[in-house]
C-alpha cells in the first residue's frame, strides 16, 4: 500500500508535468502516424506519375514508330504515280538506242566502204583482164595473115593454139556475175542500214530531249522531295492526335471509379470511346488527297521553279560543288516561298482537301459508300471527322508547322546535296555532315585544284536518280526519325489535351 500511496501523491504533485508529457507523447504518435501516412501516399503518388509517364512515353515512341511504317505503306502509291507519269527512263533509253544505232551505222558505213573497195578492185581485174584479151586477139589474127601460106595441118594447130582464149570467157563471165552478187550484197546492206538506222535521232531531236530530261530530273526529284516529306508531316500529325485521343480515353477508363478526367462533355462523348472505328478510318484516308491529287499541285510549282531556274543553264556549262549548291537554292526559295521571296506559301491545299466535295471525292475513292456518307444516322461521324480534318489544318497553317518543314526539307536537301554532287564535284577527303546541313572538309590542307568540275550534262543522272532513292523510304525516310523539331511538334500535339481532358 505504500508504494500506491507514493505513487498517487508523486502523481498529484506532477500532474500538470505528466499531462504535458502524455500530450506530447500522443501528438508526437499521431503525428508520426499521420506523416508516415502522407508520406506513403507521396510516395504512391510518385510512383503513379512516373508509370503514367513511362506509359505516354512509351506510348508516344510507339506512335512515332507507326507513323514510319505507314509513310512505308503509303510510299508505293506514290510512287506508282511519280516515277511512271515522269518516266526519264524512257528518255534515257532513246539516247542510248540512237547511240547504238549510231554505232551499227558506223559499222555498216565501214563494210559498205570495203565492199565498194573490193568492188573497184574486183572491176580493175576484170578491165585488166578483159585488155589482155583483146591484146592477145590482135597477136592470133597477125599470125593467121602471115601464116595463110601453111598447110591444113598448121591451121589446125593455129586453132588449138586459139582455144585458150576462147576458155577466158566463163572466167570473165564468172568476174562479172560475182560482181553482180557483190551489187545485190550492197543493195541489200542498204535496205538493212536504213530498217536499222529508223531510230537515230538528229541534233535537234537529241538536243530537245537533253532539255526535257533536264527539266524532269529536277522535277521529278523535287517533287519527291516535297511530297514525302509532306507526307511525313501529314502522317505524324494524323496519327499523334488519334494517339492523343486513345491515350486520354484509357486514362478515363482506368480512372473510372475516381472519374476525375473525361474526354469531352456528358452529351458529346460516343458510346465505345472518343473516336468511333469508322471515323478514325475515314480521317486516315484523308492522305489519299497527297498521295492523288496534291503531289500534282506540288509538281507544277516545281516545274515552274524548275523552267525558270534551271532552264536557261546550258547543258555543257562546267560546274563546280559551289554552283550546284546555288541552284538548289535559288529553287527552294522559288518553290516555297511567294514571289516577294519571304512570305512563305501554303501547303495546305496539297495536303488535304478543301471544300465538303473534296472531302467527299476522298471518301468515295478510299471505299466508303454513297450511301453511308448520306446516312443521317453517321452524321455524328461526319461531324468529328470534320473536326479533325480542321484542327489537321489549324497545325499546318501554324508558324510551328513551317518551321518543322523547313528543318525536314534542310535535312532531306543535304542529303540530296551529298548524293546527286558532293559525291561527283567534291574531293574524296570531304564528308557530310547532315545535321548542319554542309560539306566539312577533313583535310583542310587538300589542294584548290583537287575540287572536280562537271558538266551539267553528266550531273543529270545522279539526280534523276536520287527520286528513286527518296520514294524507296530508305536514307531519305530514315533522316526524318533524328529531326528534334519534327518531335517536338509531334509531342505537342500528341500532349495538347485541350477540352478532351477537363477537371470536373
Amino acid at each position: 500500500m505504500p508504494f500506491f500511496q507514493s505513487v498517487k501523491d508523486y502523481t498529484k504533485r506532477h500532474r500538470k508535468g505528466l499531462f504535458i508529457t502524455a500530450a506530447i507523447g500522443g501528438g508526437s504518435y499521431l503525428l508520426g502516424r499521420y506523416a508516415t501516412g502522407k508520406l506513403r501516399d507521396l510516395q504512391e503518388k510518385a510512383m503513379t506519375e512516373r508509370v503514367a509517364k513511362e506509359n505516354l512515353k512509351r506510348r508516344f515512341q510507339q506512335n512515332q514508330n507507326d507513323c514510319v511504317f505507314t509513310v512505308l505503306s503509303l510510299l508505293p502509291t506514290l510512287s506508282d504515280q511519280i516515277l511512271v507519269e515522269m518516266n526519264i527512263e524512257a528518255a534515257w533509253a532513246k539516247l542510248q538506242e540512237s547511240r547504238k544505232l549510231e554505232k551499227k551505222e558506223e559499222q555498216l558505213k565501214r563494210q559498205l566502204e570495203q565492199q565498194q573497195k573490193e568492188k573497184e578492185e574486183a572491176e580493175a581485174k576484170a578491165k585488166a583482164a578483159e585488155e589482155e584479151g583483146e591484146e592477145g586477139e590482135q597477136r592470133n589474127e597477125k599470125e593467121e595473115n602471115d601464116e595463110k601460106v601453111q598447110n591444113d595441118e598448121d591451121n589446125n594447130t593455129k586453132v588449138q593454139t586459139n582455144s585458150p582464149l576462147t576458155e577466158e570467157k566463163p572466167e570473165l563471165e564468172n568476174s562479172v556475175g560475182s560482181l553482180g552478187a557483190s551489187t545485190a550484197t550492197l543493195a541489200d546492206s542498204d535496205d538493212t542500214q536504213s530498217k536499222i538506222l529508223e531510230g537515230i535521232l538528229d541534233k535537234k531531236a537529241k538536243y530537245l530531249l537533253w532539255e526535257e530530261i533536264k527539266a524532269s530530273s529536277f522535277t521529278r526529284t523535287y517533287t519527291s522531295i516535297y511530297s514525302v516529306t509532306l507526307l511525313t508531316l501529314l502522317t505524324h500529325i494524323q496519327l499523334n492526335l488519334l494517339g492523343r485521343f486513345t491515350y486520354v480515353w484509357s486514362v478515363s477508363v482506368l480512372n473510372r471509379s475516381e472519374p476525375t478526367i473525361r474526354l469531352q462533355h456528358a452529351d458529346e462523348e460516343p458510346e465505345g470511346g472518343f473516336l468511333d472505328p469508322q471515323t478514325e478510318r475515314m480521317f486516315l484516308s484523308a492522305s489519299w488527297w497527297l498521295l492523288h491529287r496534291g503531289w500534282r499541285k506540288c509538281a507544277e510549282r516545281v516545274k515552274e521553279a524548275v523552267d525558270e531556274v534551271v532552264g536557261s543553264v546550258s547543258l555543257k556549262r562546267i560546274f563546280k560543288y559551289e554552283d550546284a549548291e546555288e541552284i538548289v537554292t535559288k529553287l527552294r526559295q522559288r518553290i516555297e516561298y511567294e514571289k516577294d521571296g519571304t512570305t512563305p506559301i501554303s501547303f495546305r491545299t496539297w495536303m488535304l482537301p478543301e471544300t465538303d466535295a473534296e472531302v467527299q471525292e476522298f471518301l468515295l475513292q478510299t471505299g466508303f459508300d454513297a450511301d453511308y456518307l448520306k446516312n443521317n444516322d453517321n452524321e455524328n461521324n461526319n461531324i468529328t471527322l470534320k473536326r479533325l480534318l480542321d484542327e489537321t489544318k489549324d497545325y499546318i497553317d501554324s508558324p510551328d508547322f513551317f518551321a518543322v518543314l523547313q528543318s525536314c526539307l534542310d535535312e532531306v536537301f543535304a542529303i540530296f546535296d551529298h548524293q546527286a554532287f558532293g559525291k561527283a564535284l567534291l574531293p574524296a577527303t570531304a564528308t557530310m555532315d547532315f545535321s548542319m546541313a554542309k560539306i566539312q572538309e577533313v583535310n583542310d590542307d587538300e589542294p584548290v585544284d583537287k575540287v572536280k568540275k562537271v558538266t551539267l550534262a553528266n550531273l543529270l543522272p545522279a539526280i534523276s536518280r536520287q527520286a528513286h532513292l527518296v520514294i524507296a523510304g530508305n536514307e531519305y525516310l530514315n533522316a526524318f526519325a533524328y529531326i528534334k523539331e519534327l518531335q517536338a511538334f509531334s509531342a505537342m500535339i500528341y500532349t495538347q489535351y485541350g477540352e478532351e481532358v477537363s477537371q470536373n
